[in-house]
């Protein structure tokens, strides 16, 4: 028989309404309450260091790639083996890792590297959440130089066998990066020598310091200092005395990074730099040669870096397409020599001087017939111009030839020809190599080497671009010739990586 519902819970007293509490006025000048910010306190606190960063960050992307490729060259002179007692190494991966990394969003110093693995998100997830020395870090970018190439070319390998890049055809182009010294450190040797020597007193009165001076770690660190500034100008006296600066007082070096030279600057002023050359595959815009060097201009930069990709990548391309930098008899040869198609502009310098003394371009020193046999030149008019001699010019020998005084005086055309010369008769250059150059200018001038010439620019400056910009790499990080030609193969690793990883992206998405 069911039961009552109410009649079980019939004594039961019903809940009384809810009274509410009274409404205080606020008072007018009253002030706002906020809670209080405690930053003495200390906590524990749950870090899941997978969940740290997305699944598609950019971190993410580069560790996969470096998993893929072989590093067992940076960790062959590792000491802590398998089996034996000693502290474990870092992982070269995670090393790698990390300078790609920062390298990509603009961090070039190890110091800073060291400090964002500390808070950083996907800095903590790179290294799983434990601390990196900088001095670990700052090692492990100027060693292993011969793994270092390995695995550039390795990355430049996949980039090709994937089909995203093709070396048929590159383009080449020169940036200055700035040294890490100072444009007033340039001494001297009479000033380095003095510098030396004040130096090593300097190391000697820090050798025979007492104990109650400084403490341990300050004496170490000042010792420390005053050595790596003895060895600087050590190798400053020796750099410049292979200058020859002992029989030329003008001839000065860096104190602060004996290897660099004083390069001028886009601004129109004087750095002490390096010139990075950077070769560039036209499709697919990745850097398949990089060498660093000190010389100030381009000039002879174009020979090396065909060689390089030759010993390097195995191949050499079919084009070379470059700026007026690099176009000069020397280069022309050579790119012949080693069936190197060049492309580039002539400079016609002597146009520009015949511009400004007046002369008419049918007076032009292409215009002057050659007679092989009497050496000598005849101008349009017919007029004979007896050979002067030669001289050595950007490596090429140049033949000058000129024409009597009184031959010109009274020719009807002299305004034309020669109309600012009143005590000399009318001379021209002639260069060995004139059938090269007057044949690369004719190429020039067709639709179809115009268009390739015209990809130039976005090609080969795009990299240089990304390492300046986007890796902050408008000044090197570390000193001398070898050192700053691996910091710059990590970058342009770091470039190539950013490449392969976008390639991927765009071929799963087509």
């Amino acid at each position: 028989m069911p039961v009552e519902t109410a009649s079980l819970f019939a004594d039961w007293p019903l809940p009384s309404e809810p009274t509410p509490a009274p409404v205080q006025e606020k008072p007018r000048d009253a002030k706002p309450r906020f809670k209080a910010i405690d930053r003495r306190q200390s906590f524990f606190r749950a870090v899941d260091v997978e969940a740290l960063i997305d699944e598609d960050h950019a971190a993410r992307a580069i560790w996969s790639v470096v998993e893929e490729l072989n590093l067992k060259g940076f960790s062959d002179e590792a000491r802590a083996v398998e089996g034996f007692a000693g502290r474990a190494a870092v992982d070269p991966r995670l090393l790698a890792s990390l300078w790609i990394y920062a390298y990509s969003q603009g961090i070039g110093a190890a110091r800073e590297i060291s400090r964002q693995c500390s808070y950083h998100p996907a800095f903590q997830w790179l290294t799983g959440a434990e601390e990196i020395s900088g001095h670990t870090l700052s090692d492990f970018r100027v060693q292993h130089q011969p793994a270092l190439e390995k695995l550039f070319v390795e990355v430049v390998g996949v980039l090709t066998a994937k089909g995203f890049v093709k070396l048929k055809r590159v383009m080449q182009d020169g940036t200055k990066v700035r040294a890490n010294a100072a444009p007033d450190s340039f001494r001297r040797q009479p000033t380095l020598e003095e510098h030396l020597e004040q130096a090593r007193a300097q190391c000697q009165e820090l050798a025979k310091a007492e104990e109650s001076q400084a403490s341990l770690v300050q004496r170490r660190a000042g010792q420390r200092a005053a050595e790596e500034r003895a060895a600087r100008l050590e190798a400053a006296v020796a750099e410049i005395k292979a200058l020859g600066g002992g029989s030329d007082q003008e001839v000065r070096v860096s104190s602060s990074d004996p290897e660099a030279r004083n390069m001028k600057q886009p601004d129109g002023g004087f750095a002490p730099s390096y010139n990075v050359q950077v070769t560039t595959s036209a499709e697919g815009k990745a850097i398949v040669s990089l060498e660093v060097t000190q010389a100030g201009n381009d000039f002879d930069q174009l020979a090396p870096a065909i060689d390089r990709m030759k010993r390097m990548l195995g191949s050499k391309p079919e084009q070379a397409v470059v700026d007026g930098g690099y176009v000069n008899e020397k280069n022309m040869v050579e790119m012949e020599t080693q069936g190197v198609e060049l492309i580039g502009p002539v400079k016609d310098k002597a146009a520009i001087c015949y511009e400004r003394a007046g002369v008419k371009e049918e007076f032009y020193a292409e215009h002057f017939r050659f007679d092989p046999a009497e050496n000598c030149m005849y101008c349009p008019l017919g007029v004979r111009l007896g050979y002067q001699g030669k001289t050595k010019n950007e490596l090429v020998v140049i033949h000058k030839y000129q024409a009597h005084l009184q031959d010109c005086a009274v020719c009807a055309r002299k305004g034309d020809c020669c109309p600012k010369n009143e005590k000399r008769g009318r001379s021209v250059q002639r260069s060995e190599y004139q059938k090269e150059i007057q044949a690369l200018r004719e190429q020039m001038a067709t639709p179809e080497k115009q268009a390739i010439y015209r990809q130039r620019s976005e090609v080969a400056e795009t990299p240089n671009l990304w390492l300046k910009a986007k890796f902050g790499l408008r000044q090197f990080h570390v000193r001398g010739l070898a050192k700053v030609g691996q910091e710059a193969l990590w970058a342009a690793l770091t470039y190539n990586i950013l490449l392969l990883l976008r390639c991927r992206k765009q071929a799963m998405h087509a």
